[in-house]
C-alpha cells in the first residue's frame, strides 16, 4: 500500500493555524487597545465635569463671602455716628471724612451716598473703579430700601445691576435718621472684579451671561459664544447643569450664578478638557506596545518555519 508523504519543506495545518490565531489575537489586542483608549478619555472627562462641579460650588461660596464683606462694610457706614446727619444736610464734605476711611479700610472699591430720590451726594473709588456718576434715580433698590428700612433684613439686600459702566455685584441699605430713612448706601464691586478675584480661589475661567444668553462678564482670555436664550432661561430657572465645548477643547459647566439667595445671572465655569490627548496617548502608547509584541511573536514563528523546513 502506497503512503502519501507531504512533501518536504511544505507547512501544513499545524503550521498554518497559529498564523490565523495570532491574526485573530491581533484584532483581539487592538480592540482591547481602542477599548482601553476609549475608557482612559472617559475617566478624564469624569474627573473634569467632577473638577467644573466643584469649582461653581467654590463660585458660591466665594460669592457669599463678598457679599458678607459689601454687609459689614455697609453696616460700618449707616452705623458711624455723624453720617445721617450729613446725608441729610447734603455735606458732601463731612461725608468725605466719615466715609473715605471706612471704605479704604473694607477693601470695598465703590461707595455711593444716595439721597432717596437717587441724587448722589458722595462718592468714593479705588483706584481703577469706575468714576462715580451724578444720579442713580430709577434703581428699585433703593425705594425698596428705603420702603424695607424697618423690616426684618433692615432694608439690606444684594443684586447684580447692569449699569452703564458695566455689570456691578451691588449691596444697599438705609441710612436712618431718628428711625426715618435719609437715604441709602450703595456698596458695590463691579462683577468682572468679584469674578477674577474667584476665578484665582477656584483655578477656573468664570463668565456670567444675562437671562438672554448674552455673556456680560468673564475671565478667559476671549469671550465665549452666546447661549441660546431657551437654555439660559432654562437654567436660571432652575434648570439641571448643562456641559458644552467653547473655543474648541474648554469644556464649560453651565449653572446659575446665585446672589442674596437668588438667580442673579447664567453661570458658567470652564477648564481645558484633556481627555482626546489622552486617549490618543494612550492608544499611541499601547499600539507601539502592540507592535513590539507583534514583531516578537512574528520573528519567534519565522525561526520555528526555518527549522521545520531544515528537518
Amino acid at each position: 500500500m502506497a503512503v502519501r508523504t507531504k512533501p518536504r519543506g511544505a507547512p501544513g495545518r499545524w503550521y498554518r493555524r497559529p498564523w490565523t490565531h495570532l491574526v485573530l489575537g491581533l484584532l483581539v489586542a487592538i480592540l482591547a487597545v481602542t477599548w482601553t483608549g476609549e475608557r482612559a478619555r472617559q475617566g478624564v472627562l469624569d474627573n473634569l465635569d467632577a473638577r467644573l462641579r466643584d469649582a461653581g460650588a467654590g463660585v458660591d461660596a466665594g460669592l457669599i463671602t463678598v457679599e458678607a464683606e459689601q454687609l459689614s462694610a455697609l453696616r460700618s457706614i449707616e452705623f458711624t455716628n455723624g453720617v445721617p446727619q450729613a446725608l441729610e444736610a447734603t455735606n458732601a464734605d463731612e461725608l468725605n471724612r466719615l466715609v473715605t476711611p471706612l471704605q479704604a479700610n473694607s477693601g470695598v472699591p465703590m461707595v455711593d451716598v444716595v439721597e432717596p430720590d437717587g441724587r448722589v451726594v458722595f462718592a468714593v473709588r479705588s483706584k481703577g473703579a469706575p468714576r462715580p456718576v451724578a444720579s442713580r434715580a430709577g434703581m428699585p433698590a433703593i425705594a425698596q430700601a428705603m420702603r424695607e428700612a424697618r423690616g426684618a433684613r433692615g432694608g439690606r439686600s444684594s443684586e447684580l445691576v447692569i449699569f452703564k459702566t458695566g455689570p456691578t455685584f451691588v449691596t444697599i441699605g438705609p441710612v436712618m435718621e431718628a428711625n426715618t430713612p435719609v437715604g441709602v448706601v450703595l456698596v458695590m464691586t463691579p462683577l468682572a472684579d468679584v469674578l477674577g478675584r474667584i476665578s484665582q480661589q477656584v483655578r477656573a475661567d468664570l463668565t456670567a451671561y444675562t437671562a438672554d444668553g448674552a455673556p456680560i462678564a468673564t475671565t478667559a482670555l476671549r469671550d465665549p459664544p452666546k447661549l441660546d436664550t431657551d437654555t439660559a432661561r432654562t437654567l436660571i430657572g432652575g434648570g439641571a447643569i448643562v456641559m458644552r465645548y467653547i473655543h474648541g477643547s474648554d469644556r464649560e459647566a453651565l449653572g446659575r450664578l446665585i446672589i442674596d439667595h437668588e438667580p442673579a445671572a447664567v453661570l458658567g465655569v470652564a477648564l481645558h478638557d484633556n481627555s482626546p490627548a489622552t486617549r490618543r496617548a494612550v492608544i499611541l502608547y499601547s499600539a507601539l506596545g502592540l507592535i513590539a509584541t507583534v514583531i516578537l511573536i512574528a520573528t519567534f514563528w519565522a525561526r520555528v518555519h526555518r527549522a521545520q523546513t531544515r528537518t
